[in-house]
């Protein structure tokens, strides 16, 4: 390490920022074709600028493979290499690795899923793993590697050292969310992004992060990154970079891509006053918690240009909600789904199976929930034991070991041993698609036909289907 990072010491550090994501092999993204540029990577990579650091960035997404990489690692030559980490992305990040290491560079992962995992991404080949916030970690990691120094033990870092992982102290985290600079849009090709955007739905689409951290404890959320932390920027620095973007780009709807959105009622109430003395014309969409979206904050939401929310309703049983710690009654789920759908506003769900716990009358109730309202978009996903959560920890011993070989399976395919066997969910993840479609029909045909069909489903379910599919295998205790 020492040698390779002293042949270019008289040089400000240089750092490759690498977004191993390729979108043509994310089964979720061929379905949904919801794509942006890394807002993580592009903020770190402004910030390290702003310290005097040069960056230089090489997104996949538009990729084949990750070729590219090895190109713009000989031409720019970096000191460090900085790869996100996904669980989709594992492998290919560890190929990053190894293309880094063959030019030379000192390769670092960051990201949720290396956060959650250091000593496997160091076992595999990297040189150090950063598993909080990147910033200042990254700046002072990039001038010791640049000076030949060892990063074993600073703030932040972990490194493996004679077979040992080797921990660092916490760096703390970051509290003005507004002295950080506007991303770096110019490290992506932002026409790239913004074209297909345009191309497909006749906006031109960019997404903003407003916020750090989630204040809610959801017993299967992971937090490895900002921990239970929740900082936001002011909402006139949020409104700066919705007017950058605006005259930048000319980009015409925003995502806001916050965890949660609108955690203070003060907070959303200021930036929908700037937005309606602003004038931007932004149409925009958000992921909100039901217990957050009141029907009048919601109304004045639609009249600044909310189009769609993002809602995780996870389940129609309250005894699922409640053995999730959600936080949430089926009330205010039912409260919102009508204010939605009265103000117009399209409503996605997202939905959990297989939860621990979960019998098939709580399935059930779920599908009639879903049944009752038909939101416009949906995801119905097999839920998933991540490590550093207290899901993961109530069925670890229960894991079928198709976790680590299945990285792109997450949300598919049953990872632990659950209640009822995979097929069993998989039936019911097509038994939300069927409904779905009855939802889409019901404007075109008969309503009465439609619940004919309903009704001959539900019958062929539980006669055929459960009997088969279900086998004898007693459901097993829920989680904690």
């Amino acid at each position: 390490m020492t040698e390779r990072a002293t042949r270019r010491s008289d040089a400000p550090p240089r750092v490759l920022l690498v977004d191993p994501y390729l979108a043509r092999e994310d089964p979720m993204e061929r379905k949904f074709v919801e794509l942006y540029p890394s807002l993580g990577l592009l903020t770190l990579g402004a910030y390290l600028r702003a310290q005097g650091i040069e960056v230089a960035m090489t997104d996949l997404t538009f990729a084949r493979d990750a070729r590219p990489v090895t190109a713009r690692l000989r031409a720019f030559r970096p000191h460090v290499v900085g790869v996100h980490t996904k669980t989709l992305t594992q492998p290919r990040a560890v190929e990053i690795a190894e293309r880094a290491r063959a030019e030379g560079a000192f390769s670092v992962a960051g990201g949720p899923d290396a956060a959650t995992r250091p000593g496997e991404y160091l076992a595999a080949g990297f040189d150090a793993v950063v598993p909080g916030e990147g910033e200042g970690t990254l700046v002072e990691l990039a001038r010791r590697v640049r000076s030949g120094g060892d990063p074993a033990g600073l703030a932040g870092v972990t490194v493996r050292r004679d077979g040992r992982v080797v921990r660092g102290p916490p760096r703390p985290f970051l509290r003005d969310l507004d002295a950080l600079p506007l991303p770096a849009w110019d490290l992506v090709d932002m026409e790239e992004y913004l074209g297909r955007w345009q191309r497909s739905t006749g906006e031109r689409r960019a997404a903003v992060l407003t916020s750090r951290g989630c204040p809610f404890d959801c017993s299967w959320c992971s937090k490895p990154t900002f921990g239970r932390t929740f900082r936001q920027q002011s909402p006139e620095r949020v409104l700066s970079e919705l007017r950058a973007l605006a005259e930048r780009y000319r980009v015409n709807y925003v995502r806001f891509c916050d965890d949660v959105f609108g955690v203070s009622r003060a907070w959303i109430d200021r930036l929908l006053r700037l937005l309606e003395t602003e004038r931007l014309d932004l149409r925009w969409e958000c992921l909100a918690r039901v217990d957050l979206l009141k029907p009048e904050l919601l109304k004045r939401m639609r009249q600044v240009g909310l189009e769609r929310v993002y809602v995780g309703v996870e389940s129609g049983s309250q005894k699922m909600l409640d053995l999730m710690n959600r936080g949430t009654r089926l009330a205010q789920v039912e409260r919102t789904a009508e204010a939605l759908r009265r103000e117009g506003v399209r409503q996605f769900w997202f939905l959990m199976l297989g939860y621990p716990g979960e019998t098939l009358d709580d399935i059930e109730q779920t599908l009639q929930l879903f049944r009752k309202f038909s939101p416009e978009e949906y995801s119905v996903s097999i839920a998933v034991p991540v490590p550093g959560t207290r899901f993961y920890d109530h069925v670890k011993d229960r894991l079928t070991g198709r976790a680590r070989a299945s990285r792109g399976a997450g949300g598919t395919s049953l990872l632990y041993e659950a209640a009822y066997p995979e097929v069993l969910y998989r039936w019911e993840q097509a038994r939300f698609g069927l409904e779905a479609a009855l939802g889409k029909a019901r404007d075109r045909i008969s309503p009465r036909v439609v619940e004919r069909i309903g009704r001959a489903a539900d019958r062929f379910h539980a006669a055929v289907a459960t009997p088969l599919l279900v086998g004898k295998k007693p459901p097993v205790r829920a989680a904690p």
